[in-house]
């Protein structure tokens, strides 16, 4: 996930729920400037060195009251962000997160482009 392209940053501000191992919902702000976080972005802690073996998880779900679903987080914006992964227990209040595109999101394809 290493790249010099620009990355959104979400920090988690607040853990609301844990339904399984695999799935967090969480209160989330994105601090990043240069780019928003989006459904279907990968996300891992921001000090991830490289080449660890931490699987990534994925944005599922950006739901802000009382206006419903949304498919971006943009800079400055706090909302419900719901993961999933192999294995979510990393994600934990406070954490600064890196999220990137993924491979067949409609950002990773234009990225690709």
């Amino acid at each position: 996930m290493m790249s010099t392209d620009p990355v959104g940053l979400l920090r988690v501000l607040i853990v609301h729920e844990r339904p399984s191992a695999h799935r967090v919902v969480c209160h989330s702000r994105c601090v990043s400037l240069e780019r928003g976080v989006f459904v279907g972005d990968s996300v891992l802690p921001v000090d991830t060195p490289p080449g660890a073996v931490i699987p990534p998880a994925r944005v599922v779900r950006i739901h802000r009251q009382p206006y419903g679903e949304f498919t971006e987080l943009p800079a400055v914006w706090s909302a419900l962000v719901e993961l999933e992964g192999p294995d979510v227990s990393w994600v934990q209040p406070e954490a600064t997160l890196r999220a990137v595109p993924s491979e067949g999101t409609e950002a990773g394809r234009a990225k690709d482009r």
